[in-house]
This record gives C-alpha cells, structure tokens and sequence, in this order.
C-alpha cells in the first residue's frame, strides 16, 4: 500500500494503466461505470468529513462552536454526489449553486439580510482581519468563513472525481485549514482537530481514484499494513501536535486601522452632562446572576492620553465577539438593563471578560461599547472581573511611569503632600490630603481642565470641580513616577452598601470620574480623592486673568453677520468629491481581486507544486557526479520535455526513433535534438573522450531545444506545457531515465 521512497509525481498520480488518461471523472473512463462512481463518491464523502472537522476548528475564530460553520460544505457535496458521471459544465454550473446557498444559508441563520450576503463575497475575509480575537458572530463575518469552506470543497470534490488526481484534493483542505488557524489565533493550534485530519487523510490516500470500489475494497481488505500505518500516523501527529498545542501563539494579523473607526464623545464631558440632569433619570439597571452584593463603582471609560489641556479619547473601537478577556481572580456576573436609548456604553465593575453581544472595543479593554444602539429595556449579559482592593495594591505593588512634562512641574508638591514612604503609603496619604484639605465646589470659577488651572488649583486656592481632583490626583502620582489615568463611569455609594441579591439601579446622580493605579498585574485600582461634601459657604477667589488657552475660547459678542448667498463650490471641494469616488471605486476593485485570488489560491498552489518538482528534477539530472550521468540526465529532460508537448514514447523507442518524431515538435532545434540523442546513446553504449566537453554540448543542446518549443508557442501554450502533468504520470511519462 505505502512504498518507501514514494516520489511527489507517484503520491500525486496512478500508476499506468492500460486506457488513455483524460480529466474527465474517473466514471466517465471506460463508459458508464457504476462503481467507479461509487468509488468517486467514498472519495468525495471522505472529504466532506474532513471539512466538517474544519468547520468545527473554524469555530476558534469566533471562540465559540457554531454548528453553521459544520455544516459549511453539506451543499456542495451533495451537489457533488448528485453530479458525479455529468458533464463538466454541469459540475461547475451546481457547484457555484451550492457555494452561493451555503452563504444564503448561513447570513439567513444569522439573521442577516441581502447587503450581508454580498459582503460574506467581497469584503468578508477584510472584514474578519479588522476585528479584534475572537471575531463578532456577524452574518457576514460567519458567511465569509462558510463561503471559504464551501469553496474549497467544492474545489476539492471535482478533483477527487479526476482520476489523475489521487492526493491533489487534500491541499484545498489543507490549505483551508492553516486559514483557520491563522485566523484563529491566538488560539494555536488544536491537535485534536489536527489528529482528526490527519486520521481522515490516511484513510481518503487508501482509496486511490483507480479501478472500482469493489476492487479497492477486496484490495483494502488484504492489506494487513493498514492498521500500523494508521497507528503510526496518529503517533507522529500527535508527537508533532501536541507541542504546538502548548505553545502560545502570536496574533498573525496585524493591528491596521479598522475599517470603520467608531466616534467616541468626550467621556468626561459626557459625564458632567449626565451629572447635572434635573431632575435625575435611571440609567441601568443591574441584576445579579448569583446571591452575592454588586459592587457600587461601574466604569464606563479610563483616559490616559493628557496634552495639557484635556484627557484626549483617543481610541479606535473594533468590532469583537462575546468573549473579551481572561479571569484573574473573583468575577461579577449581571444582566445590565438600558433603560436609556441614548447610551451605548457599557458600565462593568472591573476588566470585561465576556458580554452576550456584539460590542466594540479597543486593544486595552479600557471601553466596551454596543455595536448597535439599544432599544429602552434592552438586556445584554455580562461577566467581568472585580476591581482590586488596596490589600491586593500592598501585595502585586504599582506599575512604574517616567515622568512626563506635564507632571515634572509638580515634582516638589507632590513630595511635600505625599509624604515619605512606599508608592502604596504615599498615595494614599495624597487621597487623604485632597479629601481633608482641599474644598469641593462644582460652581468655582476657573474649573476646566487646562494645566494652568490645575497647577492654579493644586498650589494656590485649593477649591475646585471634582474633575479638577481627579486629574490633579492623577498629575501628583505620575509625578511620583507611578503609571495612573482618569476613569469615568457610576459610583453608587448614595444607596448604601448593597444587599446580597438585589439589583442595582445606576442614575445621572452618580455619574463620576475617578483616578485609577496601574498595579503590577495589570489591574487597576480606583481611588477617591473628591471630599464627601461640596462646600456652599463663601465666594471662591477671583481668578487669575488670562488663564484661558487656546483650546478653551471665549465665545463671540456677537455673532457673525448672515449671509444670503449660496455656497460656492471650490476646486478642493471637486477634487474631494472625485478622491472619494476614487477611494470606492479602489475599495470595490480590492474588494474584488481578493474574491477572485481566494478562488484561484488553491489552483496556484498547485501549479506552483508541479513546476517545483519538474524544476529539482531537472537540477538533479543536470548536476550528476559523473559527466556521463549529466548527459543521459540532459537527454532524459529533454524527452520530458516532449512528452509534455504532446509526444508519445514506448519503452522499445530508441534513441533516434524519439529524436526522429521529436523533430517536427522542435523544428528549429531538431539537428540539436539528434545531436543530444547520439551523445545519450554514446554515453550509455561507448566511452567517450573528453566526456565533460560533452556534457557541456548536451546541456547546450537541451537549452536550445527548449527555446525552440517556447517560442514556438503562445502565452497560454507555454503555461500549459509548463505545467503539464505527462512527464510526471506513470502512465504516461518517458522511459528515458536520467
């Protein structure tokens, strides 16, 4: 069954036998045969096994199993098994009516709708590398994958009906494959899908695409090799799968720009509006999974990037599916409620593990935003860790940060009110002094976020907004070389401490923003440095004149006269307009490209496998150790060479009968074709002199014979030639060995 040694032209072919060989399907060799077809059909049900395996590991790029993506290649299989013994316009005509309603399928599943289906096709794969790990279960996302699948499977069952191919139709599988691992990382690599494969593999290379199912059974059936060589296979698999499997795998994709970035409104903003709502409306509603107490602080946003005159929400939001993070240590699990159509935001305890729904979210988990705005009342679930306690602060210690120039101003102060000690010690009494100290009052003049302000707040009158507190918290810690940012969300403590069980209701009232303090496992604790109480005795001081910068402009006086006339359409406006019609036009054209190359891959790969193999033989025969070696090698190549061009060689053919009805083939290299016969006859019957000179006028004579073929032919001639399979067949190929 195995021979050692098998060459790549013997594991991809038949051995010769006495019937012409064509593409057509193997029953169509020989007239109407119903086992042949019947053997074509155990080929073609071996593969839809192994492609139900890898829609089953296609389920690691959505981290979840999804019984659609199995079922992915059922359609073009039965397409296949019903076509089998039909023409090949009839074949490929019901397979592309399978692929098309495996994506049907598939987007309806999903609930998704006509503009779904034509994404799967063009930009589903674009779509699937501009998401974040694990991929959002969208319809078009799930109709890419399945369109691949079925593709490919499609791919893979009209070869396995060719009796020239024996092995070929592995490689779309495989091919198929190594595209869901790479998009599934960083999974890895899944060695029981792996072993599986490989199981599917040897048994589908037992049922050579030769002769009748009765024979290759009765031939099976005798072959007491078959079940070491299974067992061995399995070994080596998982010899080779098993170390993979335990090795953490990097993230293939890279990190470009999204597709579409999500807008994100200014999440302190956002919050002191929500604060000064009159009368206070409900938010959330939280309700827990489990008899446990809900934690009171919920945060909705953290900002790290501060230029001096606001925390900049500098994030890019991509698409993700349910699962977002890891579990390090306790978790909260809750069904949160949106009782507002105008949020989008979801509020979580601590760093979000999983969410029921398609949400947007960016590389650090710092913002988990619904992808779709919720309906009033609309639930999502999610399960998310709970924050650290200052005891877990003690323990794992603070992330260290350089001091930027932001903060190096206010290195003396923030010694002077921290104190001495450790990191932990000193922030701790700075969350004390600004309580204690420093006066609360949301009206002050002079409250916005500019560094002059801060640094006016800190050192001079010590009264400001409770934003003012927290940056300048956050400002003090970084100058202490301690990594810290603002976070914005909800802080329930008004309704007292929870009750084990009950929900949790989050209103306007308690919107708050926060500093929080990278600790060295890479959580963050929240601190409070904002007094309980606002002050409400005395005027604040006057403030410093021209403490405004530019990013904070006084408004006009008066606003701008009106103007009747209409707008005037520039040259930068048209040339605008055409860079975006450009833009589209390139997108759909990209669009488009990837659809067919992701067809033709499979096809390429072939090709490029056979003009490998032809291209090492031909080396090996040219670079013999003996001079004698290279010309019978150069005489063999140069007879592969026409037998790829159509000329047909008997073993009892000599040497100048096959250069004689070679020579129409090469009419203007036929002296060289002799000449090249009459050395390879020398070199095997006489002992030439000087048998390097020879082997140099050999390879000449092969050149010349090959330049003679191709320019004899048209583009689409030479490929054929090239990459014609006759010189590799046993059926087929020269006698002449090298």
């Amino acid at each position: 069954m195995a021979v050692v040694g098998m060459t790549v032209a013997e594991l991809t072919d038949t051995p010769a036998v006495p019937t012409p060989a064509t593409d057509r399907p193997a029953a169509h060799l020989g007239g109407p045969d119903v086992t042949a077809e019947g053997l074509a059909r155990v080929r073609i049900a071996i593969l839809l096994i192994g492609y139900m395996i890898v829609g089953a590991a296609a389920g690691g790029i959505f981290d979840r199993l999804d019984w659609v993506l199995i079922a992915a290649p059922v359609l073009p299989t039965v397409a296949a098994f019903l076509l089998v013994g039909r023409s090949g316009a009839i074949r490929a005509l019901g397979a592309g009516t399978a692929i098309v309603m495996s994506v049907v399928v598939a987007v309806m599943v999903g609930r998704g709708g006509v503009g779904d289906i034509v994404d799967a096709v063009t930009s589903g794969i674009q779509g699937l590398l501009t998401t974040d790990w694990p991929s959002p279960t969208r319809p078009d996302l799930v109709g890419a994958v399945v369109a691949v699948a079925a593709t490919s499977t499609a791919i893979s069952d009209e070869l396995a009906m060719r009796r020239r191919s024996h092995l070929l139709p592995l490689l779309p599988l495989v091919l198929c494959y190594l595209g869901v691992i790479a998009l599934s990382a960083p999974q890895g690599v899944a060695w029981r899908w792996l072993i599986l494969l490989s199981l599917v593999a040897a048994v589908f290379a037992m049922f050579r695409n030769d002769g009748t199912l009765h024979d290759r059974i009765v031939l099976l059936r005798g072959e007491r090799r078959v079940i070491p060589l299974l067992l061995i296979a399995m070994a080596i698999v998982a010899f080779i799968a098993i170390p993979l499997s335990l090795a953490t795998r990097a993230d293939p994709r890279r990190n470009d720009p999204a597709r579409t970035t999500a807008p994100l409104l200014d999440p302190i903003e956002s919050t002191l509006a929500l604060r000064n709502l009159d009368p206070p409306i409900d938010l959330h509603r939280v309700t827990p999974l489990a008899d446990e107490s809900l934690p009171v602080r919920w945060r909705t946003a953290a900002l790290e990037n501060y230029d001096g005159r606001r925390w900049s929400p500098s994030l890019t939001l991509r698409p993700i599916g349910t699962t977002l993070g890891p579990v390090d240590g306790p978790v909260v699990s809750a069904d949160i409620s949106f009782l507002d159509d105008n949020l989008s935001l979801v509020p979580l305890p601590g760093d979000p593990v999983s969410v029921d729904t398609v949400v947007e979210t960016d590389a650090d988990r710092t913002v988990v935003r619904l992808a779709e705005p919720p309906e009033p009342g609309a639930e999502v679930r999610v399960v998310a860790n709970l924050a650290p306690s200052i005891d877990d602060a003690s323990e794992f210690g603070v992330t260290p940060r350089l001091v930027e120039e932001e903060a190096s101003t206010l290195d003396d102060l923030a010694e002077a009110l921290a104190g001495d000690g450790a990191p932990i010690a000193q922030l701790r009494q700075l969350e004390t002094t600004l309580r204690t100290d420093f006066v609360l009052d949301n009206d002050v003049q002079g409250g916005g976020l500019q560094q002059a302000l801060i640094d006016r707040f800190l050192r001079d009158t010590q009264r400001g907004t409770s934003e003012q507190f927290t940056t300048g918290f956050v400002l003090l810690a970084r100058s202490l070389g301690i990594e810290a940012r603002v976070a914005t969300g909800f802080v329930a403590d008004g309704q007292g401490a929870p009750t084990p069980g009950d929900d949790l209701v989050l209103s306007s009232a308690d919107a708050e923003v926060w500093p929080e303090v990278r600790l060295n496992d890479g959580r963050w604790l929240a601190f409070d440095p904002v007094p309980p109480d606002e002050a409400t005795d005395g005027a604040p001081p006057a403030p410093v004149p021209q403490v405004q910068t530019p990013a904070a402009p006084q408004p006009p006086i008066a606003p701008p006269p009106e103007s009747d006339a209409d707008p005037t359409e520039t040259d930068e406006d048209i040339n605008e307009a055409s860079a975006s019609t450009l833009s589209t036009a390139i997108v759909w054209a990209l669009r488009g490209g990837a659809a067919v190359g992701l067809i033709l891959l499979p096809f390429v790969a072939a090709a490029a496998v056979v003009a490998g193999v032809k291209h090492l033989r031909r080396r090996r025969r040219l670079r013999a150790p003996t001079a004698l070696a290279r010309i019978s090698g150069a005489w063999a190549s140069a007879t592969d060479v026409l037998v790829d061009a159509g000329l047909e060689i008997r073993a009892s053919d000599t040497d100048g009968e096959i250069a004689g009805a070679g020579g129409p083939l090469v009419a203007e290299a036929h002296r060289d074709l002799r000449r090249l016969a009459a050395l390879a006859s020398a070199a095997v019957y006489g002992s030439p002199e000087l048998p390097d000179l020879l082997a140099e006028d050999a390879t000449r004579c092969l050149l010349s014979v090959d330049e003679s073929m191709a320019g004899a032919r048209t583009r689409w001639q030479r490929l054929r030639w090239r990459l014609s399979l006759r010189s590799l067949r046993p059926s087929t190929r020269s006698p002449v060995l090298g």
